[in-house]
């Protein structure tokens, strides 16, 4: 059922963007803006991971066939301790149409996106940031070009540093991580497995590290290193180029709130943590997904009792795992070499884990259900 009046989103980032064509398609006005000059660059991958429940949503507005088209199938994971192997799996066991991760740049993903939205005639506003947020229950924006805004509601998707829940006054709880991550995206002389990633789980966090393929011979590569030059030495793989890389600390924190009246925030604005299972982006994506169902069935009141636990259940969730990878238990190299292969011949065991990595076992979309 569409709504009156337009929904004002601040950011235009991959968040930003799926909340613009989740309401579009459901027939609400919108206007998106963004401080930036454009999307994420091309040759910067960022956020890879789309998961199964992403491409779910994207359904319905044709562009999880983009994705297909233009992606990289990981269907399984190669396990290693300190870099010699311990065992296998693979995702099709879980229950899904999508038993895969998909692995695409973030700069394409937006840029599709961007596409599907300028075929319905809703331009980004590049170089325009949300300045001030006045009165919450009938929303007005303060733009950084001197427009002020009347909106029916402000959906704030401008990361982690959000303008949208600095003027809302929300707290931002949590703390941040030890030490660094680097990232490294490479080319490799020689052609790769493009379908399976690797993760090496070492006796220490400095040899803990993980290969997401995104083609026959370019992968992603991530690890606590101090630097992507000691990441890349870690894999001691004939590579050819670094076309990007980033080091950079992570936190786990979230907003107390994430409405306040008709204002709301999805993504970072809402909550951050560690990139280990690729959930930032897919989950800001949900966010937006679940407010767009909900707005449009007059049930908005919902969004923050709905998204709150999952978030707070993300962050538990990526905060057990990047322990374990940087500061593995002494029982993990014996659960893993001998107690997971066996464990793993059973369909029903096969399936939880095929499921936990693909972020199946968070509650999914309701209407995805109906």
């Amino acid at each position: 059922m569409a709504r009156d009046g337009i929904v004002l989103i601040a950011g235009a980032g991959p968040v930003g963007l799926a909340a613009a064509v989740e309401l579009t398609r459901r027939g609400v006005a919108v206007r998106i803006v963004d401080a930036g000059e454009g999307p994420t660059p091309a040759d910067q991958s960022r956020a890879l991971a789309v998961l199964p429940t992403t491409l779910r949503i994207f359904e319905a507005s044709g562009i999880t066939t983009k994705l297909l088209a233009a992606g990289t199938k990981i269907t399984g994971a190669d396990i290693a301790l300190d870099d010699k192997p311990a065992f296998a799996f693979d995702f099709s066991d879980a229950d899904t149409p999508y038993p895969f991760i998909l692995a695409f740049p973030q700069g394409g993903t937006e840029r599709l996106m961007i596409e599907w939205l300028a075929a319905h005639s809703v331009p980004v506003e590049w170089s325009v940031g949300l300045d001030t947020v006045g009165e919450t229950h009938r929303p007005t924006a303060m733009l950084s070009n001197g427009e002020r805004v009347e909106a029916a509601a402000i959906l704030g998707c401008d990361g982690s540093h959000s303008r949208v829940r600095q003027e809302l006054g929300v707290p931002w709880s949590g703390e941040g991580y030890p030490g660094a991550f680097a990232l490294a995206d490479v080319v490799f002389d020689e052609p790769i497995d493009a379908h399976r990633g690797k993760l090496s789980i070492g006796s220490s966090r400095e040899k803990s590290h993980a290969l997401l393929p995104m083609g026959e011979n370019r992968a992603r590569l991530i690890g606590f290193h101090d630097s992507p030059e000691a990441l890349v030495e870690a894999f001691r793989a004939s590579i050819a180029e670094v076309t990007w890389k980033s080091t950079f600390h992570v936190s786990f924190r979230h907003a107390e709130r994430m409405s306040r009246g008709k204002v709301f925030l999805a993504g970072d604005a809402a909550h951050v943590h560690s990139p280990v299972g690729g959930r930032g982006m897919n989950l800001g994506i949900w966010d937006v997904a679940a407010f767009a169902h909900l707005y449009c069935e007059h049930r908005e009141t919902e969004y923050e009792t709905q998204r709150l636990p999952v978030a707070r259940a993300v962050i538990d969730q990526t905060r057990e795992m990047t322990d374990r990878l940087g500061r593995p238990p002494a029982y993990l190299g014996s659960m893993l070499k001998y107690a997971m292969p066996m464990a793993t011949m059973l369909a029903p065991v096969r399936r939880k884990i095929a499921e936990r990595v693909l972020a199946l076992d968070l509650p999914q979309p309701e209407w995805l259900h109906s």
